[in-house]
This record gives C-alpha cells, structure tokens and sequence, in this order.
C-alpha cells in the first residue's frame, strides 16, 4: 500500500461520516476534519478519522431513531440532502451503503448460487413443471450435440426427466462412444425401464457377463408389465418363470457393480469441463443406490422363496441341495454394497442360521460355530446400521437449520425488494416528479427505506455464510473428487425445496393454494387499512371546511 494512501483513506472516512452526520454535530465534525491535517503518521490520522467517523455516526442513528431531538425542521422550499433535515442524509447513506453492499455479493459465484438455492422452495410453490428440463442442462444437451461431446450426452441423459429423451441421448452417446454402454444400465435403473431395455440388457450381459445388475433389470421389466396390467405385481410364488430365471441368473453372478464409480468420473469432467454451478446436479448421486426400484423387493421376495424351497429340501433329507441354496442367499448377501446390505440382512442371517443347524446335524462343530458367527455377525451389523440410519435421518438437524435459514434468508431478501420498490414508488407518486431535489419522503417512507435496506443486507450476510460449506463441498467433489460431504449437500437441498414452514417435502401438499391464500389475506388486510385510513382523513376535512 502506498504511503500516503491510509491519511486519503481517512479523509474520505471523515468526509462521508459528515455528509451523513446530523445537523447538530456538523460543527463537531468540520473540527476533526482539520485536525486530522495536524495528526502525524498515516496510520495514526486513519485511527483519528475511525474514532471521529464512529461518533458521527453514531449522532446519525440516534437522530434516525429519535428525531425530536434535532431542533431545525424541514422548510418547504428545502430540498433532500438540505441540512434542516437531519434525517434524510443519514437515512439514504444507511440505505444506499446496505443496497449497495447487498448488490455486491452478486459478484461472488458462492453467493449466486446460494440465492438460486434459497428460491428453490418456490418452484413446489408455483409447481414448476418437472419434466422439463432446466435451462443448465438445456445449455449442455444443445453444446454437446453440436461438439458431438458423448460424455456430456451421456451426463443429461442420466438426469433427463423424460424417459424416452433419456433413452435418446444414451443411444446418441454410446453411439459416439461405446465404450459408454454402461450408461444404459444407469438410465434404465432410474425409473420404469423404458422400451429400448429389450435390446439394452443383451448388450449389457455382453459388456458385462459377470454382473447381476442386467438381470436385475430384467425382472424389475418383468415387474412393470405386471404392474401396467394387474396395477398389482403377482404374488412371488406366482411369478413367471422368465422372472425367477433372472432373478436365479442375478443370485448366481459372480459381481454386482452398479458403475457408480464410472459415474462419477464421468460427471466430474463434465460438470468442470462445462463450469456447471447447480449444487443439485452435483449431489444427485448421493442417496441413488444404483438398483433398480424393484430392486431390494425382488430379492427379498426371491431370497423367501429360496429359504422355503430349502427347508422343503431338509424335510426331504436332501441336505446338500438345501445348503447349496441357503449359500447362493448368502453369495448375493456379499455381492451387495454397505449401503444397502440393510434391507437384505435378515435374509443372509437365515440362511447363515441354517447352514448352521445343518452342519450341527452333520456333527461338524467347527463349520457350525463358523456358519453361527457369520449370522450374529449379521444380526449385529442389521442392529448397528438400523440404529446408525435412524440417528442420521433424525440426527442431521445441522443441514435442515441451515436449509431452513436460507430459505427465510431468500424470502427476506425478495421481500425487503418488494418493500424498497413499494417506497420508491410512493415517494414518486407523492412528489410527482423524478427530480432528486423535489423528492420529499415521509417519516414513514425514510423508516421503510432503512429498515427494508439493512434487512436486505443482513438476509444477505447471513445467506453467504451459511452456504459457504456447501459451495465447498461442490467445489471439493469437482475440483478433488472428494465424496465426504455430499450426502450433507444432498440433505440440505432436499430441506431447501419444501416450502418454509413445511419441514421435509411432501409433493402430495397443495404449496401454492396456501400461497395464493397468504396473498389473498394480505390484500385484504392493506384494503381494510386503506378503509379505515379513508374515514379517519374524512371528519377531519370535514372540520377545516
């Protein structure tokens, strides 16, 4: 910093806290102004002009609050920045310095998403239509058609609303890449399988003949034909034989990768190759499991089937063949990944119990303890995710406090405009011209004025500070690839889209019949004070005449 730049830096302080400062103290202020020429050192004259400036100030606030206290009152020929009126000149520095600073977060790329995030809520409000597709992706799907970018093809095809466009865009990027193809099994999971599954699972069983993840989307087919035609899927021991052939061909794969980690390489080029800023593109992967939505049904209802074909087999005495099938329950069980090994752990501890009792019977204690301490083992850890599930569903509140403070946070903001361009628009109106000298704001007007612009500002801060951590999650996953907070942003956008005052969302809610009621309460109100306003000014015309 250049030597002379803090005696400048202060000079302009004290100047400003004048032109703010209350006519009573002008005196005062014009004083500190000249001695700061005889303050040696351009650091002390900064801390001189700090002190003078904070009471100038301060003389400023209190004359907002208490106007009284000022003894000059405004002439009718005085103008808004005259010195008989005290009020104004601190009142447009308070609110111009707010607005202005306000308008100066728009600049950070950390406080534009964090308003787009804050106006979430308002899209269950005017129920935004969902199969659209937003204008982000828009911009991607038309860029990479015309570049004949499959990787960005493949990247709004996994996110695409419409499954048949999603379809589409997956045939056009692997067509341009094949080795993509693992993207159809990803669409085809997110939703009923769309009717190009016919072609796609041959070709994913030839990309992929270990894996039990095409097979699983073929009963999960199975399924929605059954569901289309019955609204009901049949009973399991009901099921065609084409679902229990896939259902085997799943139980008997040697792996099941639901290509997350493919995935995700794949979005983070993208998204850093195209500059995408949407948070909820970022975390869209964070509760997808990556199984079909039949998925964790088809198997425990297959795993019960095999658990009663089994003990039909011991009754018989066929204890090999039980124990073969009791083994293919606890081979699935091990294919599955932590996250959703929960929903299929009392399955496998069955099984394990009876591969247990079976080798009991044999008189082989050793293969019994072993078989007894894998089912304990599962027992515990069903216990464990139970309890750890229910703890981080209930025990998230950070993320659901922040969510709920940015959406209040957005509503102030958008509020505070409305009431800034209400007031500006009155004392318009009222002074019928647009010269900044004929304007004559009222007590009222000032003290709207002020408070709307400091809320504006406040709102602001605090929503940049609470969204801070989750642009940092974003950045860190795209920049690093680091995964540890995504779940975090996924809570807090899940509690950012319901409606303030609703909790966690719930699509079935009528969110804008509450809104247009709000609104409709509100006008009524403004009309009714308009009313009795009109009848109050009445008899007191009626008196001066």
């Amino acid at each position: 910093m250049p030597v002379a730049s803090p005696r400048r830096i202060a000079a302009l302080l004290l100047r400003f806290a004048i032109w703010i400062a209350p006519h009573d103290t002008l005196d005062w202020g014009c004083g500190m102004l000249s001695e700061l020429n005889h303050v040696q050192g351009n650091w002390a004259a900064l801390l001189w002009s700090l002190g003078s400036a904070g009471v100038l100030a301060k003389h400023a606030l209190l004359s907002l609050i208490f106007p009284s206290r000022n003894c000059p009152t405004i002439p009718s020929g005085g103008d808004l920045f005259s010195k008989e009126g005290p009020m104004r000149k601190p009142a447009l520095g308070i609110a111009g310095f707010c607005i202005i600073a306000s308008l100066l977060l728009f600049v950070a790329p950390v406080f534009r998403q964090a308003f787009r995030v804050s106006l979430l809520s308002w899209r269950i409000v005017f129920k935004t239509d969902y199969q659209r597709l937003s204008p982000e992706l828009q911009s991607i799907v038309k860029k990479a058609e015309q570049d004949h970018d499959a990787e960005a093809l493949a990247f709004v095809a996994l996110r695409h609303p419409q499954s048949s466009e999603g379809a589409r865009l997956a045939d056009e990027a692997v067509r341009l890449d094949p080795k993509l193809i693992w993207i159809y099994a990803i669409v085809a999971v997110r939703g009923c399988p769309p009717p190009e599954i016919e072609r796609w699972v041959p070709a994913l069983e030839k990309f992929d003949p270990q894996n039990a993840l095409p097979h699983l989307i073929t009963a999960e087919k199975i399924d929605c034909d059954q569901v289309l035609r019955a609204s009901v899927p049949h009973r399991t021991e009901d099921q065609p034989p084409a679902w229990k052939s896939a259902m085997a061909a799943a139980f008997e794969s040697a792996r099941l990768d639901t290509y997350s980690s493919q995935r995700k390489e794949l979005d983070r080029r993208v998204l850093s190759r195209y500059h995408v800023g949407d948070p909820a593109l970022i975390a869209d992967d964070a509760w997808f499991y990556g199984l079909p939505s039949y998925g964790f049904s088809d198997a425990s209802r297959y795993a019960e089937l095999v658990l009663a074909s089994a003990q039909v087999l011991e009754v018989r005495g066929e204890t090999k063949a039980a124990a073969e099938k009791y083994l293919a329950i606890a081979h699935f069980g091990d294919l599955l990944s932590r996250d959703v090994r929960l929903f299929f752990c009392q399955q496998t501890q069955q099984a394990y119990t009876r591969l247990a009792a079976l080798a009991a019977k044999s008189s082989r204690p050793e293969e019994a303890a072993f078989y007894a301490f894998l089912a304990d083992r599962e027992r515990q850890t069903q216990a464990q995710e139970s309890s750890s599930r229910y703890r981080g569903f209930r025990g998230n509140q950070v993320a659901r406090w922040d969510a709920d403070l940015a959406r209040r946070s957005g509503a102030v903001m958008l509020l505070s405009c409305a009431l800034l361009v209400a007031t500006v628009f009155a004392v318009l109106l009222r002074s019928r011209s647009l010269r900044l000298s004929s304007l004559r704001p009222g007590r009222l007007a000032i003290a709207l004025g002020v408070s709307s612009s400091a809320a504006l500002f406040v709102s602001s801060v605090v929503l940049r500070l609470i969204y801070q951590p989750y642009f940092e999650i974003s950045q860190h996953f795209v920049r690093d690839g680091d995964e540890t907070g995504l779940t975090n942003l996924s809570d807090f956008l899940g509690h950012a889209y319901a409606p303030i005052g609703s909790g966690w969302l719930t699509r079935r809610q009528d969110y804008s019949s509450y809104f247009w009621f709000a609104v409709i309460v509100l006008c009524a109100l403004a009309l009714l004070i308009a009313v009795l306003r009109y009848f109050q000014a009445r008899p007191r015309a009626n008196a001066t005449i």
